[in-house]
């Protein structure tokens, strides 16, 4: 049983330092002035080109139609990664106007 107490003592302490949130705070620094905005990441395509993900995530960017459909699942899919990129890139901006 000995045995055992150790790694669950070290993976008992590693999931409460992984757990630790890294997001930045809307709180004042030492100078009362306003932390800095959130730094937004702009869409870009994570898949290899030829694959039909990158062609429904080329599709998409360049139609700025906001419908993902088609015959194939993963131009559909790719599709859909680049809708969801954009919907987090836009609202990162909004959050950054306020």
């Amino acid at each position: 049983m000995r045995r055992f107490i150790l790694p669950l003592t070290v993976a008992g302490l590693m999931l409460i330092v992984g757990c630790k949130s890294s997001a930045p705070s809307n709180s004042s620094d030492s100078n009362g002035e306003a932390a800095s905005a959130p730094n937004c990441t702009e869409p870009e395509n994570p898949y290899e080109e030829g694959s039909g993900h990158y062609a429904g995530y080329e599709w998409a960017e360049s139609s700025g139609s906001g419908t993902c459909g088609g015959n194939s699942q993963s131009f559909i899919e790719g599709c859909e990664e680049y809708e969801s990129q954009e919907d987090a890139y836009q609202e990162c901006e909004a959050m950054k106007q306020n």
